[in-house]
């Protein structure tokens, strides 16, 4: 019995040693870092919430607040990524050593090139530490201009009728309309609706318009009109406007000039301007001919945004 006392005495005592130096070791006491926090929230230039990730139209531009928490006082946000590198401290913001928070508005201008982009935050606090944060974005083509229901009649010798268009103004004109008014209208028309006996339904520029005499406007503009092949079916799925220069770029116009002839309902047409505005256009309808029912109803799409 009292042999196995001492036992469980030395026993206990060695437990006792253990314990004793596995407390009285060095100890390493890993240091706690102060935390700093970023957070980042976005809005479009009409004022809408933007997520990471979210499309933003080119050559618009967006505003991104960074809101920075750091325990141990804000220093520097560095800023990288699809924009020009800047470093921002918190004597660029007038603020004190030891402040806690911080807060930093960037506006980003996007460029006409589409795709992906994105921009990277680097938060920095006083005792170096450091928090990161990016914020992801797609910039992709404002939607297409579109003019609708454009109704142009076949002229008339009372010069009544509205056979004229101007692009621009999205307005349609009869030649006492121009020839009437002070005010430069024909420098803003773009082509002219007739119903020829050969020709059948057509479309001119100004310069090549032969049923009226327009000697007396004082612009002839000189509107590049041209076939194209594009479907009806094809030209509905055009919404963007680079869905329309795309479209445009492969419209063949060599020998294109300022008058169309025998048009058909769905036909695609394209057109230049002199401004250089351009564009599709869709036959939507063809009622009549040269007479007080002959009228021509069009869509444009132009390869401009609202």
């Amino acid at each position: 019995m009292k042999k196995i006392f001492e036992k469980v005495i030395i026993v206990s005592s060695l437990l006792g040693l253990v314990f004793f130096y596995g407390c009285s070791e060095d100890e390493v006491i890993e240091e706690v870092a102060s935390s700093i926090d970023i957070s980042l929230s976005a809005t479009t230039s009409d004022g809408n919430s933007l997520v990471s990730g979210g499309n933003v139209t080119a050559a618009d531009s967006f505003s991104i607040v960074i809101s920075i928490t750091a325990e141990a006082g804000f220093n520097t946000l560095n800023i990288s990524g699809d924009v020009a590198s800047s470093t921002i401290n918190r004597n660029d913001l007038d603020i004190a050593s030891g402040t806690t928070n911080a807060e930093v508005t960037l506006t980003v201008s996007t460029s006409n090139s589409l795709g992906d982009g994105s921009i990277d935050f680097e938060a920095v606090d006083e005792e170096g530490n450091t928090a990161n944060a990016s914020f992801s974005f797609v910039v992709v083509s404002p939607a297409a201009k579109i003019q609708t229901a454009v109704m142009l009649y076949a002229p008339l010798g009372d010069s009544s009728s509205q056979t004229f268009y101007s692009i621009a103004n999205n307005q349609t004109y009869s030649l006492g309309n121009v020839i009437s008014t002070s005010d430069p209208v024909s420098a803003s028309i773009d082509f002219g609706y007739y119903y020829g006996s050969s020709d059948n339904a057509a479309l001119a520029s100004p310069a090549e318009y032969t049923i009226y005499d327009l000697s007396a406007w004082g612009s002839q503009n000189a509107t590049t009109l041209a076939v194209t092949t594009i479907t009806s079916a094809e030209y509905l799925e055009m919404v963007s406007v680079s869905d329309i220069e795309t479209a445009l770029a492969g419209v063949d116009v060599t020998d294109a000039n300022g008058t169309i002839t025998n048009l058909s309902a769905n036909d695609i047409l394209m057109f230049k301007t002199v401004d250089n505005v351009q564009g599709l256009i869709h036959v939507s309808t063809i009622t009549g001919t040269d007479g007080s029912d002959g009228m021509i109803e069009l869509e444009m799409k132009l390869a401009a945004s609202e």
